[in-house]
């Protein structure tokens, strides 16, 4: 059996301590998983949830980081060779239980058997190594640079996952609400897919951006909405946004929202509209979004940092200054 390796990796020693330089120890290599030399990855808002134990489900010494791409650099039991060297990119899931109702039916992302969850369940993605399944590690299109495609691991899939189910026709309205990390991939993934997008963000300054480089058709106006994306964790006044659905429009909740969320009956009644909300997305999802970005020119904008500089990385997320992704690359 190899002998396990230290490997150098950004950790939080506790609740809301700051990232440090340090080792962790990974294990043998189980069976069915991968190995990956980390290249990038990406800041999201829910590694600070994790840093500072929003959740009560961090475990210290705590590696975050779920959006990470790399090469693997060894595949366990029953893993074809072939892999090693592959470029891959892991998101928040890594694992499932491949048995249960949800993961028959392409769901993983719900799965109720046993999923495994980077960051959470085993160190994540800021570090020089980090493990995934097999069937999680998915690989990417040449055209996408590691920079480019992290933030699609779960910033990407994230709003890809709902917009494909709830758009329903060509030309669909959307509102995304939010125009953050998310919000920014939300609006192009909507206008790829053929709908017409309205965002909407109290920051009067990204009107430009908006519409000029993301290819919004509207900034904070419109109603009438087949489906309207939340993508930020503030406490929203939910009646006015279920008053701008259109009959039997749905608001789907990404971020996750400070409080209760409550709405008065009749949008549900007589308005005949859904409220609902969505988590990350299954692999394959994860690999019919690449194809989409290659194809339709689908880029995050980001920030790059070299990883030693983490801690910078995460604070600029705290303050809400990334515009719209901090991506860390190994030195």
């Amino acid at each position: 059996m190899k002998t396990p390796v230290p490997v150098g990796a950004q950790l939080v020693a506790t609740a809301g301590a700051p990232l440090t330089a340090g080792e962790i120890t990974l294990g043998p290599l189980a069976p069915g998983d991968v190995e990956i030399a980390v290249e990038a990855c990406a800041v999201c808002h829910s590694d600070l949830h994790l840093i500072d134990d929003d959740w009560g489900i961090s475990r210290f010494p705590l590696v975050p980081g779920h959006e990470v791409v790399g090469r693997v650099v060894a595949v366990g039991a029953g893993v074809r060779a072939a892999l090693l060297g592959e470029r891959v990119g892991v998101g928040w899931q890594c694992g499932s239980c491949h048995r249960c109702d949800a993961c028959v039916r392409g769901e993983e992302a719900v799965c109720s058997g046993g999923k495994r969850r980077t960051c959470v369940d085993q160190p994540g993605g800021l570090a020089a190594r980090v493990r995934a399944e097999a069937a999680f590690a998915v690989p990417i299109p040449p055209e996408l640079s590691a920079v480019a495609a992290a933030p699609l691991f779960c910033a990407g899939l994230t709003v890809y996952t709902p917009l494909t189910k709830y758009l329903k026709k060509h030309g669909a309205r959307v509102g995304v609400v939010g125009l953050g990390g998310l919000g920014h991939l939300a609006v192009q993934i909507a206008k790829a897919m053929g709908a017409w997008v309205a965002a909407f963000d109290p920051v009067a300054g990204k009107k430009d951006e908006a519409l000029r480089v993301l290819g919004a058709d509207a900034f904070n106006e419109g109603d009438g909405f087949d489906l309207i994306l939340t993508t930020t964790s503030a406490a929203l006044n939910w009646d006015e946004w279920m008053g701008r659905l259109a009959h039997g429009g749905t608001l789907c909740l990404l971020g996750v929202p400070r409080g209760p969320v409550a709405v008065a009956a009749d949008h549900l009644l007589d308005g005949m509209k859904v409220l609902t909300g969505s988590v990350i997305g299954s692999p394959g999802a994860m690999k019919e979004l690449l194809a989409l970005a290659v194809a339709k020119g689908i880029r995050p904008m980001t920030e790059v940092l070299p990883m030693g500089e983490a801690q910078a990385a995460v604070e600029k997320v705290r303050r809400g200054e990334a515009r719209y992704r901090m991506v860390l690359v190994t030195e």
